[in-house]
This record gives structure tokens, C-alpha cells and sequence, in this order.
């Protein structure tokens, strides 16, 4: 790591120098990089001697800096960034639970860790082992076992996955496994990039400076290991196949271990401690067995476990009857159909209502299900799926995988699925699937009423075949979805892919919001794009306009591509106008007119919202109206239209409540009080930002509760609080950070450093720009890059830097020029004015003033009013600096500077040169 104890740590360490030099205490740092107050002390005072390399990131974000470590590579690809603002994360211990009896394997145990965990300076020492080895030899379990045992040497964790190499189904992708890892290891799902490369990218970032195990389990092909393999030395993969991958050895340096059939001895050692006595009765027997079963662990486990539930039986039964067994029907023409020959055996002593479900579960796409789920691919009750799940785990044909939920190994679910088709008539496979997706359709559609009931009249409604589970509040719901989550997305794949159109864009669009809100958006995205494909080979023109407003809804909303989103909404726009939907029109005008917001071209955003009113009341969509009337109040307000804002808001937030959504309602409380903030009234305005983040924590909407903190911040800071506006203002931060919204965190960042600023601390003011600074750029977003450029150089031209402020003026004035913003004219102004007169240059003190000033005569001759209280307070600010200048400039007769010469100095209002000239300095500070 480029950041070591000398560089960070110690007396004279760089983090320490930073700080101060920020004027930001060790709590502070902790409040704005999501670390503990111990770890920054451990880092400055040395304790910590290798910090890890998302600390650093971490810490470089909230001082706005980039020298702590400077070997970071993270110049190279626009995403690194993003780790910036990970937070950090608990240390995963994802190994699955060690097999219970494991037998023998020493050798293979002791190979594992001479090649993996040698010494550096014996140069031998590997950093992936691919164990290879037929279905069922037990490549899993030696890999697991080996993990338990040299946990310890990890301690940053272990990670573990099933790739699913060798399922009927796709097995997992690279791209989506590395989101898996990703979440893991911290990164917010809004965070994650798209691209596998990119993700990639992230992940080996994030693992680098760490001392942790991957296990890669049942992996397909070198192609699919590849991308999850981590790139530092500290790190170990241990990768399972039945592929030799052969490519992974060949150019990424894998070492291969074969795993061959258990020794006879070893395997006859297995199924006595698996069996028990019996097995030591007749050891002739029990050698038989082993030898029946081809000493391979899988057949030996199942066969055990077959005579354990028939205590009455001997092993001798139990031989006689496998030996008999007719297996024409199993022949796989490979090396596993031992193992099939005892699937079969254990198979054909089910009854068959069991048999035939067994057969049925081989047919779901997701990696487990639970009792309603099997209800639902059966056709039965739930409390008879009850009976039969614990029938098959109990022949060791399913496997439990948490509370009330099951499911199969690979090859389990392979020989499932095989007797499903062999058996299948008259369409019984797919009936079964169709009852399984109409019933997660209904479940996904009840469990999203409860958390966004004012949108239950868009869902679909099919009938299930089975009951959906009890969902008495938002807790439970909740609970489910995020149980199903993964399962949820398969069926949406599998359905788009097999021919169930209707269940696929069904599913996608009940889900969208969920899946949004909680932050998966890799999950979000990928329902969208088979959705779209569904619908475009269907031509079904509304589906494909729904699932176009999704990926525009990814790509803007949270990851602040708003010209890309504008895109895709006026594609769904088209597609809504073919097939007539005015209420889809009107959604779509209304995520334009949010695209538009955000690109604060807030005309155009109030046209677009009027086109959605208009739409909306065409559709007789008396919900929508009210929210397309809250957004148009908010972009009115903007504009500095209060009383048609208060209108509207006047008019929208009964219709909000009436429709029980809370969500909107909040909204429209937030906006109200945006309102009464602008207006002067910061009692009543206090009193709804309030009201807003209680509302947004009553409905767990973190980004609600952020932006109400944010306004109560506002509130504080025209009070003169400036420590409660510091402390909303954080707490906002944070709460932005966590759910992943990057335009409302800039926005934060901006907002703390004005009031850091307005409280004497300007350099802490300058770090945070920074970072607001770096975001907007990383983002994309021309506005927020424009602002932070403008108020960095404020700061920096208030401190006397006027080379670097002219710089940053520059740049804010350009993108400002390309927008066509009004505030172009401000930072036009501010240049013109930053030129020193001949023979003297204006102190800090002036200069502040005179930036002031310029803020507010350019503001008040513009339609486009100060947006927050910068503004209003700095006019305070411009007479008390303006008249101390003056009475420092008097004549020889004692008589004040001109009006004119004043306003020269302080800005283009002669007004203020006569104000300045009044008598009383308090009459002139209260105007």
C-alpha cells in the first residue's frame, strides 16, 4: 500500500496535518467518512500500521484531499471513485457449514496448504488452487474443510459463492457474481457499476491491501472463474469444477489439485461413522457397500442416510436391493451414473405424490424455495408441502437452507429435472411453473401493496393456486421480498427467456420499486433489460415503455445520467402514444420533467409536469395529478413563483392523503416547507421539515428523512444555529450516502460547507467543495459541477487566492454558459470584479463583500432568486463590510466615500452607496 505508518500515522503523519489543516476534529472526520473516532486515533497516533485501503479512500473523501495514498490506482477508470464512499463493512464469514463426518484426505489438506499458504520466501507459494474432480467426489467439502481450518490466516474474511457452473439453467454469471461480492464487501448497489469489466475493477479494489479467501465453488469454465479471482498477493481463491480448467492453469497461474474416489478404506471409514454400529456388524457388508457405491462421498452420504431411516433393515437388505436395482433408465455416459443409480434407489422408495414433487422442485429456477412456493409447484396445500419437503430431507434429497426454506445439490436438482421430463404429459411441467410464477406474481404484488399501497391499482392481479404468506404490516413484507429477492429475479430471467411474456413484464414492473428503494440496482437493471427484450418480441408496446422508464430511472435518478435518461423516457414516451395509455404518457412526462429538474432547467421542467397534469387528468389518475402538482410547486418554487406554488401544494396534498400515499405526502410536506423557508416564515417552515422526517422514518425513506434534515439545516443557518445546521446537515450526509442518491449527497456536501464557511471555517469549507467538486464530475452532472467550481472559488478568492478562484470561475462559467443558466452572469461579474485596481489589491474582507454584493444585485434583477440563504445573509454582511470600508476611506473633512464610489467597490447598487452613507449603523443592517 502507497499509504504506509509514515506517510499517515505518527506525530507529523499526513492525516493528522490534514485535518488541521481542514480545522476538523478527530470526530468530526469520523461523522463525515463513516469511520470510528478509534480508528482515525489509531491511524494518526501509528497504532494502525497497514490501514486498509477503503479507510484511506474513505478518509481522502471526507478531507477532500488525494495525497494520503498516492499509490492508489485510481486515475485509470472513471468508477474508482466510487469507492470513495463505501462505507465500511462488517468482515464476512461466508463459508457454508463444514460437512459433519469427513473421512480422510489428509493428504489433499496438506497439499492445499503447502500451496497456498507457503512462506513468500520460498517463491513457490500460489494464490489460486482449482480442485477438480467428477460430480460428486467431494470438491466442495474438501474445499470447505480446508477453509475452516486456516480461517484464521484470513482475517479480513472469507467470501463464498456457488456458481452454479454445471445447472440446467444459465449458471451464474461473472458480472452478476461480482455484484454479489461487491454488496458484500460494502459497495451500495447504487454503486455498482454495469459493465463486468468495470465491476471488476471495483472488486479488486476493494480487496486490495486485504487478507481474505474466495471460494469459488462448482465453477463451469475458466471464463466464468476469471473475473473473480482477485489480483493482490495477500489474497487466496480456491476454485471447485469438474472441468480441469485447463485455461486457468495455463495462463493465470492456478495450481490444480485432482481429487480422486475415496480410498476403499476411507470410504468403508465414512459410512461407519455415517451409519453407525450396523456398520461395524459386517465389515464384508459394509466393504460391499463402499464398493457399490464406487467409494465416491455423494453416493456413500446417500446411501447412508437411506439406511438410517430404516434402523429395522440391515446393510446386507440394503446392498441386496441396490445391487438389484435396474438402471437403464440413468445411463448419463459419464463417470457420475453410480451416482444416479443410487438417486434412483433412494427415488423409487418415495411414495409417489412424493416422487412426482421431488420431480416438480427440479423445475424451479431459483436456488431454494419455501413452503409456499412448493405449495404452488405442486398444487398442493401448504401444510402438504410440509410433509412432503420433510420426507425428502429426511431421504437427503433436499438439503435445508434456513428457516422453512430448501433446496437441492446441482446434481440433485440435475436428476430432478431429468425425472420431471421423463415423466412429464399433457403439459404437466409447465402448469406446474405457471401456478409457481402466478403465485410469486400475486406474493410480490401483496407484499408491495402493503409498503406502496397508492400504486396497488397498477399491479397485476392473478389468481394464485397456492395461499400467499401472512404479511400484517411493512416489516413482514419487507422481509419477504428481501427473502425472495434472489429467487424473484430468476423467475423474471427464466419467464423472459421460456415463454412466460406475461409473468416476466408482471413481475418486472412489481418489483421496480422495491428493488430501486432498497438499493439492488444490478437486480433492477437486469429485470428491466429482460423485460424490455420480452416486450420488443411480443410487441408489447406498453411493457416496453414500462421497462424503458426503469433503466432511464437507474440511470438518472441515482446515477445522475440525465441526458441518458431523457433518452429512454422519450422512447417510452413513443411507445405509450402507439398504444394510447394517457396515464403512461403522463408518467412519463413527469420523469421528463424530473430529468429536467435535475438539470435545473426548471422551465422546461414546469412545462413537462403541466403535460403530465393535463395527462393525468385526461387518464381520471387523481394520484397522479397530485404528484405531477407537488413537482411543479417545487420547480415554481425555484423559479420564485410562491403563489402559484402554494397553490398547487394547496391543492395536491389532500388528494396525497386521500390516496394513503405517504410517500407523496412527505414529499409535498418538504416542499411546503421549502416554501414557507423562502417566504420568511421559519417558524412554520421548521415546524414541516419536521413533520417531513418524521413521516420519511415512520415509512423508511431515508432519502426523505435526508432532504427534511437538509431543510431543517437551512431553517438553523437562517436562525444563526450554526451548530444544529452542521449537525442536520451531517446526519442528511449520511443518510444520502447510504441509500446511494450521489445528486442529493453533492448537494449535502455543498450545503455543510456553506455553513462550515458562514461559521469561520473555511478551509474545512474548501475540502468538503472538493468533494462536491469531484462527485458532480464523476456523475456527470453539468449543474452541480458549475456549482461547486463557483463556490470553490469563492472560498479561494475570499482567502486572497485569486489565481486559483479565477480558475475555478472560469469553469464554473463555461458550463454555466453551455446550460444556459442565469448565474452565468454572477460568475461573469465575479471575474470582471476580481481584477485588482492599479496600485492596490482588495483585502479578504472586501473581497468577500464584494462577492456578496454581486450575488445579490445580479439576484434581484434576475427572474432566477437566490436559492437558499447565502444570499439573504450575505446582504447583511456586504453593509457591515462596506461601511467599515468606508469610514477606513474617509476624506480629509471626515466626510464617507461617494454613493457611487461605494457601489463600485461592493457592487452595481448605488443603492447601497446611500445606505452606507445613512446615519446608525444598526438602521442600515436591519433594511
Amino acid at each position: 500500500m502507497g499509504a504506509n505508518w509514515h506517510e499517515l500515522g505518527g506525530p507529523d503523519g499526513l492525516l493528522r496535518v490534514h485535518r488541521l489543516k481542514a480545522e476538523l476534529t478527530q470526530e468530526e472526520v469520523a461523522e463525515l467518512s463513516g469511520l470510528s473516532v478509534r480508528t482515525i486515533s489509531d491511524i494518526e497516533c501509528g497504532r494502525t500500521s497497514h490501514p486498509r485501503r477503503s479507510s484511506v479512500a474513505l478518509l481522502e473523501a471526507a478531507l477532500g484531499v488525494a495525497g494520503l495514498a498516492p499509490a492508489l490506482e485510481r486515475a485509470n477508470w472513471s468508477w474508482a471513485g466510487q469507492a470513495d464512499h463505501v462505507p465500511p463493512s462488517p468482515v464476512p464469514r461466508q463459508l457454508p457449514r463444514a460437512v459433519s463426518g469427513f473421512v480422510g484426505r489428509n493428504h489433499e489438506l496438506t497439499a492445499m496448504t503447502e500451496l497456498l499458504l507457503a512462506p513468500d520466501a520460498e517463491h513457490s507459494r500460489a494464490t489460486v488452487c482449482a480442485i477438480a474432480g467428477t460430480a460428486g467426489v467431494g470438491k466442495t467439502a474438501l474445499a470447505v474443510r480446508w477453509a475452516h481450518l486456516v480461517a484464521d490466516r484470513f482475517p479480513d474474511g472469507q467470501l463464498y459463492l456457488n456458481l452454479r457452473g454445471y445447472d440446467r439453467d444459465q449458471p451464474v454469471a461473472p458480472v452478476d457474481a461480482l455484484a454479489v461480492f461487491l454488496r458484500t464487501l460494502g459497495v451500495p448497489g447504487q454503486v455498482i457499476p454495469d459493465a463486468m469489466e468495470e465491476r471488476a475493477l471495483l472488486y479488486r479494489s476493494q480487496l486490495a491491501d486485504r487478507r481474505m479467501l474466495v471460494l469459488l465453488d462448482n465453477a463451469r469454465d475458466g471464463d466464468q472463474v476469471r473475473p473473480l479471482l482477485p489480483g493482490h498477493p495477500g489474497c487466496v481463491a480456491v476454485v471447485t469444477s469438474r472441468d480441469t480448467l485447463a485455461g486457468l492453469v495455463a495462463t493465470d497461474g492456478a495450481r490444480r489439485l485432482e481429487l480422486d474416489l475415496l480410498p476403499l478404506a476411507d470410504a468403508v471409514a465414512l459410512l461407519r461413522s455415517l451409519v453407525g454400529p450396523r456398520a461395524d456388524q459386517d465389515q464384508e457388508v459394509t466393504t460391499a457397500l463402499a464398493g457399490l457405491c464406487t467409494r465416491l462421498p455423494l453416493a456413500l452420504r446417500v446411501a447412508a442416510e437411506m439406511a438410517a431411516v430404516r434402523p429395522a433393515a440391515t446393510l446386507r437388505d440394503v446392498v441386496d436391493e441396490l445391487a438389484e436395482s435396474r438402471l437403464d433408465c440413468l445411463e448419463a455416459g459419464e463417470d457420475c451414473a453410480d451416482v444416479r443409480a443410487v438417486f434412483s434407489w433412494s427415488y423409487g422408495q418415495l411414495d409417489k405424490s412424493v416422487a412426482e414433487a421431488f420431480a416438480l422442485f427440479g423445475l424451479h429456477p431459483g436456488a431454494d424455495l419455501d413452503l409456499h412456493a412448493a405449495a404452488a409447484l405442486t398444487g398442493t396445500t401448504a401444510g402438504q408441502a410440509r410433509r412432503i419437503l420433510g420426507r425428502l430431507h429426511r431421504a437427503s434429497l433436499v438439503q435445508a437452507s434456513g428457516p422453512g426454506r430448501y433446496g437441492m445439490h446441482d446434481l440433485l436438482r440435475s436428476y430432478a429435472y431429468e425425472r420431471a421430463a421423463a415423466c412429464d404429459t399433457y403439459g404437466h411441467c409447465r402448469d406446474a411453473l405457471t401456478r409457481l410464477f402466478d403465485y410469486y406474481l400475486a406474493a410480490a404484488a401483496a407484499a408491495m401493496d402493503i409498503l406502496f399501497p397508492a400504486e396497488a391499482h397498477l399491479r397485476p392481479r392473478p389468481a394464485p393456486a397456492a395461499a400467499v404468506p401472512a404479511m400484517p404490516g411493512q416489516p413482514e413484507a419487507r422481509a419477504w421480498l428481501d427473502a425472495e429477492r434472489a429467487n424473484l429475479v430468476a423467475a423474471v430471467v427464466h419467464c423472459a427467456r421460456n415463454g412466460w411474456p406475461r409473468h416476466a413484464t408482471g413481475l418486472a414492473g412489481t418489483l421496480f420499486r422495491y428493488l430501486m428503494n432498497g438499493g439492488h440496482l444490478p437486480e433492477a437493471h437486469a429485470i428491466c433489460l429482460h423485460a424490455l427484450q420480452t416486450a420488443r418480441q411480443t410487441g408489447d408496446a406498453a411493457a416496453e415503455a414500462e421497462a424503458l422508464c426503469g433503466l432511464g430511472s437507474i440511470g438518472a435518478i441515482l446515477k445522475g445520467r440525465f441526458r441518458d435518461a431523457a433518452d429512454n423516457f422519450q422512447a417510452a414516451l413513443e411507445c405509450y402514444r402507439k398504444c394510447g395509455d394517457r396515464a403512461g404518457q403522463a408518467r412519463v412526462l413527469q420523469n421528463l420533467g424530473v430529468t429536467e429538474y435535475r438539470l435545473h432547467d426548471l422551465r422546461s421542467a414546469a412545462g413537462y409536469y403541466g403535460a403530465a397534469i393535463a395527462a393525468f387528468e385526461d387518464a381520471g389518475d387523481s394520484l397522479g395529478v397530485a404528484r405531477a402538482l407537488a413537482d411543479l410547486a417545487d420547480a415554481e418554487t425555484e423559479l420564485g413563483c410562491y403563489d402559484q406554488a402554494s397553490a398547487h401544494l394547496r391543492r395536491a396534498l389532500p388528494m396525497l392523503r386521500d390516496s394513503k400515499d405517504q410517500v407523496g405526502e412527505a414529499r409535498a410536506l418538504q416542499r411546503t416547507a421549502e416554501l414557507s423557508l423562502r417566504r420568511g416564515q421559519l417558524a412554520e417552515a421548521a415546524a414541516l421539515f419536521e413533520q417531513a422526517v418524521t413521516s420519511g422514518r415512520r415509512i423508511d425513506n431515508p432519502v426523505g428523512v435526508a432532504v427534511g434534515l437538509r431543510g431543517m439545516a437551512d431553517v438553523s443557518l437562517q436562525r444563526g444555529e450554526h451548530r444544529q445546521a452542521i449537525s442536520c446537515l451531517r446526519q442528511a450526509l449520511a443518510l444520502f450516502r447510504q441509500a446511494g442518491d450521489r445528486y442529493g449527497e453533492i448537494g449535502a456536501l455543498s450545503s455543510l460547507a456553506e455553513t462550515l464557511h458562514r461559521s469561520g471555517r473555511p478551509a474545512a469549507a474548501r475540502s468538503l467543495l472538493a468533494t462536491a467538486l469531484r462527485l458532480a464530475a464523476e456523475t456527470g452532472h453539468a449543474y452541480q459541477q458549475a456549482s461547486a467550481h463557483r463556490d470553490l472559488a469563492d472560498s479561494l478568492h475570499a482567502a486572497g487566492e485569486e489565481e486559483q478562484a479565477r480558475c475555478h470561475w472560469q469553469q464554473a462559467l463555461a458550463l454555466y454558459t453551455h446550460l444556459g443558466a442565469p448565474e452565468a452572469d454572477q460568475v461573469r461579474s465575479r471575474l470582471s470584479a476580481s481584477r485588482p485596481r492599479a496600485g492596490r489589491s482588495p483585502g479578504p474582507a472586501e473581497s468577500a463583500a464584494a462577492t456578496a454584493a454581486t450575488d445579490l444585485a445580479l439576484a434581484s434583477q434576475s427572474a432566477h432568486r437566490p436559492l437558499n440563504a447565502r444570499s439573504r445573509t450575505a446582504g447583511r454582511d456586504v453593509r457591515l463590510e462596506a461601511w467599515r470600508w468606508a469610514q477606513a476611506n474617509r476624506a480629509q473633512d471626515g466626510s464617507l466615500p461617494p454613493g457611487r464610489e461605494i457601489a463600485r467597490q461592493y457592487g452595481r447598487h448605488e443603492r447601497w452607496g446611500r445606505l452606507v452613507k445613512r446615519s446608525g449603523l444598526a438602521g442600515e443592517l436591519s433594511m
